[in-house]
């Protein structure tokens, strides 16, 4: 069994290495949803509370990425980034990788027994990174 909770979030971003339009500071407003599964369902009836895996999620966007702005440390733009706020970190940050950074925070705070089964990243409406 499945449940999945939808979060909002507005980031900023910068992409280093690549020659398109993101190469410029933008920012999103994101649209993030967390699927997590068990095979069994608890004595409630829950593959897991909704507000439990609120109460994960939500402080993470809170302190690192809602209303932030994000650029990979060796940026050569990343020094006067962090001067005016920016957060530097280890990877470009994009679609993708930001997924992949929720997997690994998210994943470590999950219940035993339940797992994380998909996150799926709106950068756009009609622009979506998955990671199943």
């Amino acid at each position: 069994m499945k449940i999945t909770k939808q979060f909002e979030f507005s980031m900023g971003h910068v992409l280093h290495n690549y020659a398109g339009k993101c190469h410029q500071l933008h920012g999103h407003n994101y649209q993030l949803g967390v699927t997590v599964e068990s095979s069994q369902l608890d004595s409630s009836g829950f593959v897991m509370d909704f507000s439990d895996l609120k109460a994960i999620v939500t402080p993470l966007i809170n302190a690192e990425l809602d209303h932030h702005f994000w650029v990979y440390g060796k940026d050569p733009r990343a020094r006067a980034l962090i001067e005016l706020g920016a957060r530097a970190v280890a990877f470009e940050p994009t679609a993708e990788n930001i997924v992949s950074y929720f997997e690994r925070v998210i994943s470590k705070e999950l219940p035993d027994g339940v797992t994380l089964a998909q996150i799926e990243l709106y950068e756009t409406s009609t622009s979506k990174a998955v990671l199943r």
